[in-house]
């Protein structure tokens, strides 16, 4: 990746000479539309899951993409505060030894936070600092307050961790809060079917590869079609 653009200038400029249109890459990269666009504009970074996958399109080397996504929100949190980087660095190494909490405790985000920071021994101002929020949410974050899309992004970017197991994880939670009034899950489907549906994504994903032009521009009219019909039911429910 050329060291004098960034991330999302260099990904914009390269989808522009392929002459690609952003519903296209969302539809590729399993997102939709308006969040790969977010991607582009810098305003958030891909998880390590949609990265392999642009690196596997674009021909990017993926840990050099990595490092240099690294780099900038370093370089972007030490001008902030001094030491932003060093904390930066400290928590996604400790990430990468503990990256949940999955075993004898009941796993939440909540939890995964207050874990990482007593592990790297990060002051809640620090990591404040690095997610961009004042330290009293980052507080109720610890306690069990759900964060918006964009912050989940910054945390998923921040600490290394996959965005859509985030966003399961949340679910989850959600869904069993809700269980004790009787509503049964907010997310019957989602909860039933979500791990067969990203199953038969991933699969349609590596077997799309291997296929001609012209069979991959007929898969991607099918996809839309299924696409809106999908968009239809949600409209009529």
């Amino acid at each position: 990746m050329h060291k004098a653009r960034r991330f999302h200038e260099q990904l914009r400029e390269t989808r522009e000479k392929a002459r690609q249109s952003t519903e296209v890459m969302g539809i590729l990269l399993n997102m939709q539309e308006d969040e790969y666009i977010a991607i582009e504009r810098g305003e958030v970074y891909p998880d390590n899951e949609t990265l392999r996958r642009l690196c596997m399109m674009l021909e990017w080397n993926f840990y050099d993409t990595r490092r240099g996504i690294n780099n900038e929100i370093a370089a972007r949190r030490n001008a902030a505060a001094p030491g932003g980087a060093a904390a930066l660095q400290a928590l996604q190494d400790a990430t990468v030894a503990a990256p949940g909490t999955r075993g004898s405790v009941p796993d939440s985000l909540g939890q995964r936070l207050r874990q990482v920071r007593e592990s790297t021994g990060q002051t809640v101002e620090i990591i404040s600092m690095l997610l961009g929020i004042p330290p009293e949410l980052y507080h109720r974050l610890e306690a069990g307050e759900a964060p918006g899309d964009d912050l989940l992004r910054r945390i998923s970017v921040i600490y290394d961790w996959n965005y859509n197991d985030l966003r399961y994880l949340l679910r989850t939670e959600q869904a069993g809060a809700l269980q004790p009034r009787r509503m049964g899950s907010p997310f019957p489907g989602t909860t039933a079917h979500g791990p067969h549906l990203r199953a038969v994504l991933h699969e349609v994903e590596s077997l799309f590869a291997g296929l001609p032009e012209k069979d991959q521009q007929f898969v991607l009219t099918q996809l839309e079609l299924v696409r809106e019909t999908l968009r239809r039911l949600r409209q009529a429910s």
